[in-house]
């Protein structure tokens, strides 16, 4: 499992539980957060592909793959390196270019710069995730959202690379490995139009609508999320 940006393997705790009875799961930190190193002056998404690649290998055959948000993006990343993956899962990958423009990220980067933390990733949660007040309000003072914003540092250089990288460098259309792809019913415009663009570039792609949900399933609707990757992955 591979979070999205400004989150950590922690961001999938609640859909754990619904998926360990039949599945061992692996949640990564990636890069720059908890329990993983990092190098920033050296950051690509394309080592995250290789890290996420990696980890896939040590888990052995037979290892599925499933990725959020920027997390699905990566994961998508990692599957054109892997001979044999049985199946993928990308809930949400953006598909480079739509996530934040360079002014957003110069000021939300400019917030972290000045200890505004808070502020700066209400917003990110809000503009990009598509989250509305009321759950955005429900996180803050938990231990997830101190969390968010000890890896909010993260962010800025990931909606960079996002920018800069383009779905067809992801080379979807040589992906052997069936797919499902999944999008929120009220996730943001972005979500929408990048979960269509993978589901139509990826030969055996099935896509699902998580119906009443957006970009937060992974907290607002666990059981469903879970749900839906066991019948796909068995």
């Amino acid at each position: 499992m591979v979070h999205g940006a400004g989150s950590g393997r922690w961001g999938l705790d609640l859909v754990r539980p619904h998926l360990e009875d039949r599945f061992a799961v692996w949640a990564v930190d990636r890069r720059g957060r908890g329990d993983s190193g990092d190098d920033d002056h050296s950051y690509s998404i394309e080592a995250e592909f290789d890290d996420v690649a990696a980890v896939v290998r040590e888990a052995g055959p037979g290892a599925l793959l499933f990725g959020h948000s920027y997390g699905g993006l990566v994961a998508a990343g990692a599957a054109a390196g892997l001979d044999g993956l049985p199946r993928l899962a990308v809930y949400e990958g953006p598909m480079g270019g739509v996530l934040a423009d360079e002014a957003w990220t110069a000021r939300f980067e400019q917030r972290i710069q000045s200890g505004d933390r808070d502020s700066a990733m209400r917003e990110f949660m809000s503009d990009v995730g598509g989250y509305t007040d009321a759950e955005i309000e429900s996180m803050q003072g938990t231990p997830a959202w101190e969390a968010r914003l000890a890896a909010s540092p993260t962010v800025p250089r990931e909606l960079r690379a996002e920018r800069a990288f383009g779905i067809d460098a992801l080379r979807l259309g040589d992906l052997a490995a069936p797919t499902l792809v999944l999008v929120g019913s009220e996730s943001p415009d972005w979500a929408r139009r990048s979960t269509r663009a993978f589901a139509a570039a990826i030969p055996r792609a099935e896509l699902h609508t998580l119906e009443g949900h957006g970009h937060g399933a992974a907290v607002s609707a666990p059981e469903l999320l879970a749900d839906e990757l066991a019948a796909f992955f068995a």
